[in-house]
């Protein structure tokens, strides 16, 4: 099993309030004036499932892909940061991928931004999921 099938299959275990620990492909990454120290503990704040066809959107996806996006609560020193998102995808045809960890910003009101938008914080080499 490669590393990013295991974090495939632990993302696929996290459920909502589960504590999750990252372990980032670098010692740590700076992101909106925020340090991050790899392992990054934190809990899964949501859970969002969706079906995506490149057809019927505008979006930066090759034919369908089914994607699972952790919405994790922010570090508490981040004021920064509304979440961190680690999303998987799961082609029809291709291989699983795992995407970057990355933070979304703290905005007013108007749609949250897509989450291949969100500045990136760094690779998952590994994640550890408790319930």
């Amino acid at each position: 099993m490669t590393a990013d099938s295991a974090v495939f299959d632990r993302v696929a275990e996290a459920t909502e309030g589960d504590e999750v620990r990252l372990t980032l492909a670098t010692e740590g990454a700076t992101v909106g004036g925020v340090d991050f120290a790899s392992p990054v503990v934190t809990r899964v704040a949501a859970v969002r499932e969706e079906t995506v066809d490149a057809r019927q959107k505008d979006v930066d996806i090759d034919g369908i892909v089914d994607r699972r996006i952790l919405h994790l609560v922010p570090l508490g020193d981040d004021d920064a940061h509304s979440a961190y998102v680690l999303e998987t995808r799961s082609p029809v045809v291709g291989a699983d991928a795992v995407e970057p960890l990355r933070a979304h910003p703290r905005d007013g009101c108007g749609p949250s931004d897509d989450v291949t938008t969100l500045p990136v914080v760094a690779e998952v080499e590994s994640i550890e999921v408790r319930s």
